[in-house]
């Protein structure tokens, strides 16, 4: 996996979105539970947030730890859901960047996988992701020709 620091935005971000829908089968999101206030009313948000795409969605789990970060003393809640047209357009929809996937407007820590493994996993407030090798040279080979 690279490490990116760049943050890709607007036509870019689209492009990468589906550039990863045609590659990957699940996504992911973080919420940390450490930066909820009151835990009830984020949870509430997100299920508001996630209304449009609920019929695609897996599983949330409690974890301390996914691609790009370790809570030593806390833990989130990962949200995984199918990558299908639908939540293509609802990744499109929610942001114009990889780096504005970050709370408390949106979930934070987008991931994307093929068959359970990694091929992207941003890290949103630290402005960094992890990309497949193979995936990041395909994207920069799609967007030098257009």
């Amino acid at each position: 996996m690279l490490t990116i620091m760049e943050n890709v935005k607007n036509k870019r971000y689209k492009k990468l979105i589906d550039l990863l829908y045609v590659n990957c089968n699940i996504f992911a999101f973080v919420e940390d539970r450490q930066l909820m206030e009151i835990e009830d009313e984020r949870l509430a948000y997100i299920d508001f947030l996630i209304e449009p795409i609920k019929e695609h969605f897996i599983e949330r789990k409690i974890q301390q730890e996914w691609e790009t970060t370790y809570l030593p003393e806390d833990t989130a809640y990962v949200y995984y859901f199918n990558l299908n047209n639908a939540t293509r357009q609802f990744l499109k929809e929610c942001s114009n960047s990889l780096f504005d996937w970050r709370s408390p407007e949106l979930p934070e820590d987008l991931m994307f996988y093929k068959n359970g493994k990694c091929l992207l996993a941003g890290c949103s407030h630290e402005e960094f992701f992890l990309v497949d090798e193979n995936i990041w040279e395909s994207f920069l080979l799609k967007n030098r020709r257009g």
